[in-house]
């Protein structure tokens, strides 16, 4: 017995009618949905169809505004990397102005996280989402080409903070510094994702999502670390 289908012709979603008036409000909600879903299911496990469902928009709108998933990722992150990056500049130069060297490398090393740990806990859920996903991005192969808006926007940042490094303490070699500062940038990354890594372990004593209170001993600990190079380059 034959069983006779037919194959329906593939017919594209239509072109999005677009509504000047709201195309900046929609825009900007898929923004805010693509944050949630790239930090929820990561680049690859996301797709242009879930974060037009999370917005509630025709997929055809969102290829209208950025184009393809690659498109939409860098969006993403450029729409708050400008005031990110400014808010780290503005207290990097706060904290070269203390006079002890110790004081001052210290205070470096708080200007690096405070601000985005006060845009994470205190800027609502949208800034809450890019925090989270610059910590995982942080955590991927930076060969991958969809990873490159993330280097372009804020290296130049993080080598302000080395240069600073290197000011206070110029006796301390190329390879102690460098590796210094990339243990403390990979602490960060596991830490502002929020992983729950020490609430399972503490049985929830302590909290990954109480970065208030992690922060001042995530700087303690590194000053200190830098400063035991510090004492062995002056042996």
């Amino acid at each position: 017995m034959t069983i006779k289908t037919s194959k329906a012709p593939y017919l594209p979603e239509p072109a999005p009618k677009i509504d000047r008036r709201k195309a900046p409000k929609k825009k900007q909600a898929i923004l805010d949905a693509a944050e949630a879903t790239f930090v929820q299911r990561g680049y690859y496990g996301s797709s242009l169809r879930d974060v037009a469902l999370a917005a509630g928009v025709p997929q055809a709108l969102v290829s209208y505004h950025f184009g393809n998933k690659e498109g939409l990722f860098r969006a993403v992150v450029e729409r708050r990397a400008p005031a990110n990056a400014a808010g780290m500049r503005q207290s990097l130069q706060e904290a070269v102005k203390v006079r002890s060297r110790a004081a001052r490398l210290e205070a470096v090393l708080r200007a690096f996280i405070a601000p985005v740990v006060e845009r994470s806990m205190r800027g609502g859920q949208g800034w809450k989402n890019y925090i989270r996903l610059l910590g995982h991005i942080a955590n991927l192969p930076q060969q991958e080409a969809f990873v490159m808006p993330v280097p372009e926007n804020y290296e130049a940042v993080v080598l302000s903070f080395i240069e600073a490094i290197r000011s206070i303490y110029p006796e301390l070699s190329e390879a102690d510094l460098q590796w210094s500062f990339y243990f403390y940038q990979a602490a960060i990354a596991h830490i502002l994702i929020e992983s729950g890594v020490i609430d399972r372990q503490t049985n929830g004593a302590f909290k990954s999502s109480d970065l208030d209170k992690l922060l001042p001993k995530l700087v303690s600990f590194f000053t200190a670390g830098f400063q035991s190079f510090v004492k062995a380059a002056g042996r």
